[in-house]
């Protein structure tokens, strides 16, 4: 081979390099893309197969936003291991223990009600959901 193929060759290298850095990097720019203040904050605690508002004692409440509202939930776990998603948002906590918390934020841009759930093993089927209302 000549001295002129191996530049080329290793020049084309350094580019398929850069373009997949960039490629990368621009991925992750949109994963850590922050939303604005939330409009709606919810502390919520999971414990056995309910979710609660920190501090009452409703099992599973509604949770009621406005549409187009920046919606931030808190989870903390008090008891078992657990998640919070809401599919139609795209919107999941990471599974946590006891002890634990996690912090996500979401859109609300469609109206109407949809189901909130813990996805971890049987917990929705055995009662882990509530609704999420979006006037």
């Amino acid at each position: 081979m000549t001295h002129n193929i191996l530049i080329r060759r290793f020049m084309y290298v350094v580019l398929a390099i850069l373009a997949a850095a960039l490629l990368i990097a621009a991925g992750g720019q949109e994963e850590v893309e922050e939303l604005d203040e939330p409009d709606v904050v919810f502390d919520l605690t999971a414990e056995g197969r309910e979710f609660y508002i920190a501090g009452e004692d409703e099992q599973n409440p509604d949770l009621v936003v406005r549409q187009g509202d920046v919606v931030q939930i808190n989870l903390e776990i008090t008891g078992g291991n657990h998640d919070w998603v809401v599919d139609e948002f795209n919107a999941a906590t990471e599974v946590i223990s006891v002890g634990d918390t996690d912090t996500i934020q979401f859109v609300a841009d469609e109206s109407g009600e949809f189901e909130y759930y813990c996805s971890v093993g049987a917990h929705r089927a055995e009662g882990m959901y509530g609704t999420l209302i979006v006037e």
